[in-house]
């Protein structure tokens, strides 16, 4: 009841020159104090959910993932580079620090490269189906792997063209601005990259500087322009609203930058600062963030001056409202321009007529096909020790039951902000209707009852202030 109050007031603290946010009359009623409890503890898990059976072995892993990757779709895979150059405050990825002008870190970046090939090597010999299906899209996430001299990335490159199929392949690559520079990126276009994302977070220098980023505004242009002249033909930026010292009004601002910018894809995230680790993502945590610590000392998030829940709200309706004309939402929090086409490997996992798996390599990755999923080690002497001595360096796996993989992937679809349809969860699940669902059937009763969902004989979808509270709808029902 006391986290109830608090979360009360937070949403009803708001910046008083822009309006009270549609969703926080939403989440005041009583019926809402789930979704209301669900924001207010902050937690990550959109498009992330983890299996339900204990106990399930690596070996039924790879099993089940060998048998997923037969039916030859198109997967997703990551090699996750963990080199930075510094930690952000609200970082709770596994990164391993580096001075790249340093001479001696072109001797960690070359362990960091022969570790990721040598995982890559073993998932081969794991899963022998992995060598022959298509990649979607290859992503080299971070960590920042703008850092890798170029003849390493070349090398890496060099292996996974070699031995995984990229027929289908685009390469993408996430970056810091900071280290986005001409020559950089001209290589990196060369060695067949064509898109290019990295971080921003804001545009504002004071709220840059807060969050412990050592890049400013200028090099966000700058890293634009790079791009730009170095002939990508997508450019993604992400911005996080939430921050430390961020107001609406700066929000506000950010949007209508990125917008001057014509970027042709935008992420616009709340921050999250509850532990990866309990919500198992992308890449899972390796130790709680600067920010996470310093919250739980003075037991309020205010003191640290982040925005209330109502303020939060402000930001996110504004980011709507000036992105409607120009971009699409899919999936939830990733804009994309009219006339493009979405976030590529977001759709292989998400897309209901997809949801193909996907495979990190790298410490900290998270792999899962529909009957199972694994997470690797998220410290990099376990990870290093494993890979070493002929293991893939997988920590945890768990199963998926038949009755839990129909829900995840009806809350997967839910999640694109594009309807859900039955008829194609009939064609993925035997004929079965996703009405026929007793756990679904009760969540599509009681969303229809609040107003956050419309639908009809063959359809479910989100209304605008579902849209808004999808991440809390899919994790609370």
């Amino acid at each position: 009841m006391k986290n109830i109050e608090k979360a009360l007031a937070s949403l009803n603290i708001l910046d008083p020159n822009y309006p009270r946010p549609a969703v926080a009359d939403i989440l005041m009623k009583q019926e809402n104090r789930d979704l209301l409890e669900y924001v207010y503890r902050d937690p990550f898990g959109a498009h992330v959910f983890p299996g339900d059976i204990d106990n399930y072995s690596a070996t039924d892993f790879f099993a089940d993932l060998n048998h997923a990757l037969k039916q030859n779709n198109p997967i997703h895979l990551w090699a996750y580079i963990p080199t930075c150059r510094y930690r952000c405050h609200f970082c709770q990825f596994p990164i391993v620090l580096i001075n790249p002008k340093d001479p001696k870190s072109r001797d960690m970046f070359t362990k960091v490269i022969d570790l990721n090939i040598s995982e890559a090597r073993l998932w081969l010999k794991a899963v022998p189906h992995l060598a022959d299906v298509p990649i979607g899209e290859f992503n080299l996430f971070g960590g920042t792997p703008s850092l890798l001299p170029v003849e390493e990335l070349e090398r890496l490159l060099d292996f996974y063209r070699t031995h995984f199929n990229f027929s289908e392949a685009t390469l993408r690559l996430e970056g810091e601005p900071g280290s986005l520079t001409l020559p950089f990126l001209t290589a990196a276009s060369y060695l067949g990259i064509t898109k290019i994302s990295f971080g921003a977070q804001s545009f504002s220098d004071e709220v840059i500087r807060s969050s412990g980023r050592m890049h400013n505004s200028q090099d966000c242009f700058e890293a634009v322009h790079n791009a730009r002249m170095a002939g990508f033909e997508w450019i993604s930026v992400d911005l996080i609203y939430g921050l430390r010292n961020q107001t609406v009004d700066l929000v506000r601002q950010d949007i209508l930058k990125a917008r001057e910018l014509n970027l042709e894809h935008l992420v616009c995230t709340k921050l999250h600062l509850e532990d990866f680790m309990k919500t198992r993502t992308g890449v899972s945590m390796q130790r709680p963030s600067v920010w996470q610590k310093k919250i739980k000392e003075k037991n309020d998030s205010s003191k640290l001056n982040i925005p209330s829940l109502g303020e939060q709200y402000q930001m996110r309706e504004i980011i709507d409202d000036l992105l409607l004309n120009d971009y699409n939402e899919h999936p939830n929090m990733y804009y994309y321009k009219k006339g493009n086409e979405p976030e590529k490997w977001k759709g292989i996992i998400t897309d209901q007529d997809k949801q193909f798996p996907e495979i990190a390599i790298g410490v900290g990755g998270s792999s899962k096909c529909r009957g199972s999923e694994s997470i690797n080690y998220t410290e990099f002497s376990d990870y290093e020790n494993a890979v070493i001595n002929g293991k893939i360096p997988i920590l945890s796996t768990k199963g998926i039951s038949p009755l839990k993989q129909e829900i995840i992937s009806f809350k997967m679809a839910l999640s694109t902000c594009h309807p859900v349809i039955d008829e194609i969860h009939k064609e993925k699940f035997y004929g079965k209707s996703f009405f026929d669902n007793g756990h679904i059937l009760n969540i599509l009763t009681d969303l229809e009852k609040k107003e956050l969902i419309e639908m009809d004989s063959n359809s479910v979808t989100l209304t605008k202030n579902g849209r808004v509270l999808s991440e809390a709808i899919i994790n609370t029902v």
